[in-house]
């Protein structure tokens, strides 16, 4: 028997069902704290995001596939770091791509 202690969440993100949030794009949300959380996304080869505005830092690694953010293709153990007040107005991928970010919990 194991008791998971106060204020931790454990997951097994191999063992969740994807969340399918729009054409292209589904999440698997792996767990919250303080108002952030961190998830892992599926993009379908193809995908292109929407324009968005960052009201908040989101940090992001490459776990599969490739893509292009702000212009600069990024590969596998590729990341980036986005600052508040930022404008993310180029995302996308040709051949798919998986992700985790770390991100402020929308709404």
């Amino acid at each position: 028997m194991s008791t998971t202690p106060a204020g931790w969440t454990f997951t097994d993100g191999q063992a969740m069902d994807w969340q399918v949030l729009g054409e292209g794009v589904a999440m698997k949300s792996l767990g919250a704290a303080d108002g952030r959380m961190i998830a892992t996304f599926k993009f379908d080869a193809g995908y292109v995001g929407g324009v968005h505005h960052h009201e908040e830092p989101e940090f992001s690694y490459i776990l599969e596939g490739s893509m292009v953010s702000q212009g600069v293709q990024m590969e596998v153990g590729h990341a980036y770091a986005v600052e508040a007040g930022t404008t993310h107005d180029d995302f996308r991928t040709d051949n798919g791509c998986t992700l985790v970010s770390v991100f402020k919990i929308p709404g």
